[in-house]
């Protein structure tokens, strides 16, 4: 999970420990996140739009063209904008799922399971 938020990344470690048992990492800005990526693996990422040092639109494109970085299986972009996407699709962009915050774990749940 890749979120400068605090809040959010308590939220989600709460959420995703109440859904089962997942081993979760945090990075706190973009560049620390596709750093993370290249020795770490996973089979899902959440990732914010809005971060330090590197947007989410940025560790997308990392995921997109870097040869080190193998893609996560699901990718989730979260995001307190209404229109993170404006013209462009999740496949433009490599996502599969967009979750607003604030949020629930029923969708949190739904953007990473359904």
């Amino acid at each position: 999970m890749i979120d400068d938020e605090e809040s959010i990344r308590y939220a989600v470690d709460a959420g995703l420990e109440f859904l089962g048992d997942y081993d979760v990492h945090f990075a706190k800005d973009g560049k620390a996140g596709i750093e993370d990526l290249k020795s770490f693996s996973p089979d899902l990422l959440l990732v914010d739009l809005v971060l330090p040092s590197a947007s989410g639109m940025e560790v997308l494109d990392a995921i997109r063209n870097d040869p080190d970085i193998r893609r996560p299986t699901r990718i989730v972009l979260m995001t307190g904008h209404s229109d993170p996407l404006p013209g462009q699709h999740f496949e433009d962009v490599g996502i599969d799922r967009i979750l607003s915050k604030p949020f629930k774990l029923e969708q949190l749940k739904t953007a990473l399971f359904d």
